[in-house]
């Protein structure tokens, strides 16, 4: 009897807790997330100016920049996408079974998710970039380069996106 119990005055304490991320974020909160946001920026293009003032030659067109600007911008978007993606995988069994609320089971996976992005070896970048033909790369200009790059993170990114009707159509049965 004991063991029933224990596991609904758990239940109730977890519900307790998946109440407080329903609310919404306050002033302070989105003030701090734009703060350290903003100083992100800065300090990333505070290192691409003194990189670039160390190299000691001028620069002479900004495009290659640019077009790392918008793959680096393509491939957080895939991170994201991604990330919720797995994040619905990760959680299904935990919510299902409840063990954990469904919103503490999220915020849980969303941590771990960071944390391991935090400190990968990178082992999945380069496996997506082993995709590419290396010969292919090296033969062409990197204008397309960058495309095959593009096409790739589109891709899986849409690939992540697509309901599963379809890539696998289901047949439907009629009487």
């Amino acid at each position: 009897m004991a063991t029933p119990t224990l596991a609904r005055g758990s239940l109730q304490q977890g519900a307790g807790l998946s109440s407080q991320f329903g609310r919404k974020p306050t002033v302070l909160t989105m003030v701090i997330f734009f703060v350290v946001l903003g100083l992100g920026l800065l300090y990333t293009a505070f290192s691409l100016k003194q990189d670039m003032d160390d190299l000691g030659t001028a620069v002479l067109t900004w495009t290659p920049f640019l077009l790392l600007g918008v793959a680096l911008l393509i491939a957080l978007g895939f991170e994201f996408v991604n990330g919720f993606h797995d994040t619905a995988n990760a959680v299904a069994t935990v919510i299902y079974t409840h063990s954990l609320p469904p919103n503490f089971a999220v915020v849980w996976s969303g941590v771990f998710n960071f944390l391991g992005v935090l400190f990968s070896s990178g082992a999945v970048a380069f496996g997506i970039i082993a995709l590419l033909p290396v010969e292919l790369i090296l033969q062409v200009g990197s204008s397309a380069g960058y495309a095959m790059i593009f096409a790739l993170l589109i891709a899986a990114i849409l690939w992540n996106l697509a309901p599963g009707g379809w890539v696998f159509p289901r047949r439907r049965h009629t009487p």
